[in-house]
Parts: structure tokens; sequence; C-alpha cells
């Protein structure tokens, strides 16, 4: 391999690792079908939040959510955010009836649904569910 292919290869790999960090800053990568399938695929367990920036229920559970996704305990589980506004077929497809849905998977699967749940601890063991 010449250097410019070598160099070229290091900035795009370096490129889609800063992309993926600033990606998870908040822990939540955005909602496509393909990083779903991508994630199922490999068995990671995943928690779909499906949101809405108008949603007053959203806006109280996204920080508890976060907070949880950035604790050791949760460390394994990927975090996609779904928009109810722009995304709702997924959304619906995903089994969510509305805005402030959660959705997990495990074992590339869905194992669980929560709708409107804002209480920190029963968030934390709705999402023990993914990783035990």
């Amino acid at each position: 391999m010449t250097h410019g292919k070598y160099c070229l290869k290091f900035a795009s790999a370096l490129l889609l690792f800063v992309i993926s960090v600033l990606a998870h800053a908040d822990g939540f990568e955005s909602f496509s079908d393909q990083r779903l399938a991508e994630l199922n695929a490999v068995e990671k367990p995943i928690l779909v939040e499906v949101y809405a920036d108008w949603c007053s229920t959203c806006r109280r559970q996204s920080p508890i959510l976060e907070a949880l996704l950035s604790d050791a305990e949760f460390k394994d589980l990927s975090g996609l955010k779904l928009d109810w506004d722009a995304q709702r077929e997924d959304a619906l497809k995903l089994g969510a009836p509305r805005q402030s849905t959660l959705v997990l998977f495990a074992g590339g699967q869905k194992i669980d649904l929560s709708v409107a749940e804002t209480n920190p601890e029963r968030l934390r063991e709705f999402l023990r569910q993914a990783i035990n």
C-alpha cells in the first residue's frame, strides 16, 4: 500500500471514529432501520427512545435515560433516538403507540416496551432486562 493510500485510509478511519464519538456524546445515536439491524445482528442490547421535542414527558424522560446510559451498569447498552414526528412509520413498526415510548431489544429480539415512564428506578429496572 502506498503512503498516500495509507494516509487516506487512516484519515477515513479517524473521521468515522470522531463521528461515532460525537454521535454517542449524549448516549444516543440517531435511529435508522439499518443501525437497528446492525446492532441486532450482533445481539447488542438496545434501547430505542421514541422522542418528540414538544413532548413534556419526553423532556423529563430523556435526561434520566441519558444518565442511566452513562452508568457503568449499562455500558454495553446502545441507545437509539427515534423522532416521533419525522419517523412515525418506523416508530409504529416497532410497536410504539406514541412519543415517550421506549422499546428494548436483547439477543436480537424486541423484549419489552414502556410508555411514558419517568420514574428513575422503574426505568433502571426496565433497562436491566436487556443486560441480564
